[in-house]
């Protein structure tokens, strides 16, 4: 038996130990058919799919789909109310962010018409709510049928202020009816609208008084004054409220009484009524702003007399904890002749 080699003790190469033989490597085979199947095809058709459904939803979002397809749906109502319903909210949130879509008369003819024929059935309300939303986002009042003849969409819109029809169509109504109102700047002086709406002040329910309310501070003319006056007096406080932001904005001496106490911190803190301080707070704090915000506005326009008469409640406000409402407060004071 042969001792074994000290591989500290070796010199020559032939004293080197011999390894042994290296074992055979297993043949090379073809990639099976299954196996690039696995490999290649079946990732790129996922990445492929993710694509797809990336495009599909940019499309979507980005109001490329085409707007007929959401009124033929809308128009088949009866046979499929959740289908019309969900159709009815998705195009009014894409008017909403497409100015293109919200421009075209031919789309706001449609869904004018669709309005109409709603009131005269009632078959869906809650899409007869979408549409009326979607009316108020369009930026224009061009409106057209499909066979060239003009329509009226604020007509529509006066219609659907209707004591007869329910509370949601209604608020909706005269949502929009205020969003075309401050497009316009108070260039929309139509009667039969400030009647409509005049005659909403007057409903049992108080939330489409203060909308109703509201959609009138952005008329013009006499009428819309006249009726936001008498509001002042209105049993609910943010009826009052919405009437004399909607006169502070010009100027109007006779918010006086209702502005001094949306100016007050410790009259609101008296008055206003949540579970949550914090709710509370920013409740407080936003009516703050609004009468801030009107007064910044008459002001601009060179009405500085209600203003004048409020400044011991927006000096108060020069002190106040929330950074906005001190910031406002010190504007409007600043704006007034006698503080230049």
């Amino acid at each position: 038996m042969t001792a074994p080699i000290d591989p500290m003790t070796a010199t020559t190469d032939s004293a080197k130990p011999e390894l042994p033989p290296l074992a055979d490597l297993p043949p090379v085979e073809a990639p099976s058919a299954g196996f690039i199947v696995q490999l290649f095809v079946i990732p790129a058709i996922i990445v492929l799919v993710v694509i797809c459904v990336w495009l599909l939803f940019g499309k979507l979002a980005g109001g490329e789909r085409d707007a007929m397809e959401y009124v033929r749906m809308m128009r088949a109502s009866s046979t499929n109310f959740r289908a019309a319903n969900r159709a009815a909210f998705e195009l009014a949130s894409l008017l909403q962010n497409d100015p293109k879509l919200a421009s075209d008369p031919k789309l706001l003819g449609e869904l004018t018409d669709l309005l109409e024929h709603e009131l005269d059935t009632v078959e869906n309300p809650e899409m007869a709510q979408y549409v009326a939303l979607a009316l108020g986002r369009f930026n224009t009042l061009d409106a057209v049928s499909t066979a060239g003849q003009k329509i009226d969409p604020i007509s529509a819109l006066d219609r659907a202020l209707d004591a007869k029809y329910p509370t949601g169509i209604r608020m909706a109504a005269a949502a929009s009816l205020a969003k075309q109102a401050a497009r316009l700047e108070g260039a929309l002086e139509d009667s039969r609208a400030v009647a409509a709406l005049t005659q909403a002040t007057e409903a049992d329910d108080a939330e489409i008084r203060q909308m109703a309310v509201y959609a009138l501070g952005f008329f013009g003319g006499d009428a819309a004054v006249t009726t936001l006056r008498v509001k002042l007096n209105d049993p609910d406080r943010f009826v009052r409220y919405n009437s004399a932001v909607a006169l502070a904005r010009h100027g109007d001496p006779a918010a006086k009484g209702n502005i001094a106490e949306m100016l007050s911190s410790k009259a609101l803190d008296q008055v206003i009524s949540l579970d949550s301080g914090t709710e509370k707070q920013a409740k407080i704090e936003s009516i703050e702003l609004e009468a801030l915000n009107a007064l910044q506005d008459a002001a601009r326009a060179g009405r500085f007399e209600l203003a004048q008469g409020l400044q011991t409640e927006l000096t108060a406000l020069t002190t106040s904890g929330l950074v906005s409402v001190r910031n406002n407060a010190q504007a409007v004071l600043k704006s007034l002749p006698s503080a230049r």
